[in-house]
């Protein structure tokens, strides 16, 4: 079932400090999180987990030692919005036979008759969606073909059927639409109006959640 194998380390629950320095050191905190076995604090290679987020594999096995391999997915990355670092991930364990839930890019395709033929603006809304299926039916992505796509039309989830997958996102969302070219600045002019007025919050810091609770 497993596309590839990344190697892991156990480790103890740390500090920020700590954890900063393991990040220095060329590896990535990481929770594994199953329904059958307990969590798993984790130490990942940085240069090994970038690889295989951007070769977009869905389901790996976690070798965490002794001959003990985990099959799992990715349940959530944090990244530093400036570096581009990935500061932290919460791994998933699953079993070939049991559905699992989580969120796929949504990847347009095409060339919109809207915004080609009639200068109409193409607004992606939805980009990414939360789905459910075995794990074998996980896709790298969910391709909307736009071509046919006019001004003034959109594409929301309840066009959609995917087969083996159930979608869980609300049937009325817009994933796409294509807005005319005057509504669509005049919508961008009035969103300036009210950003330009709104009065900036006063930031509250809180405490810190530690990391695995």
């Amino acid at each position: 079932m497993a596309e590839a194998v990344i190697k892991a380390e156990l480790r103890e629950k740390g500090t920020k400090g700590e954890l900063k320095r393991l990040r220095q050191q060329g590896k990535v905190p990481a929770v594994f999180y199953s329904s059958r076995d307990k969590n798993l604090l984790l130490a990942l290679d940085a240069k090994e987990f970038r690889h295989l987020v951007f070769s977009r594999t869905n389901i790996f096995d976690l070798d965490v030692g002794k001959g003990r391999k985990k099959p799992c997915i990715i349940r959530e990355i944090q990244i530093d919005p400036v570096t581009d670092e990935i500061l932290h991930v919460d791994l998933l364990g699953i079993k070939a036979s049991e559905k699992v839930t989580m969120k796929v890019p949504v990847e347009l395709v095409g060339e919109s008759i809207g915004v080609k033929d009639f200068g109409g603006i193409l607004e992606h809304h939805l980009r990414e969606m939360e789905i459910s299926c075995l794990p074998k039916d996980i896709p790298e992505r969910i391709e909307i073909d736009i071509s046919n796509l006019n001004v003034g039309e959109s594409i929301s989830v309840a066009d959609l059927t995917l087969e083996h997958i159930e979608i869980l996102a609300e049937p009325e969302q817009t994933i796409v639409s294509v807005a005319h070219p005057k509504r669509a600045e005049e919508e961008e002019v009035a969103e300036e109006v009210v950003e330009e007025g709104e009065a900036q919050p006063e930031a509250i810091h809180g405490g810190e959640k530690e990391e695995g609770e």
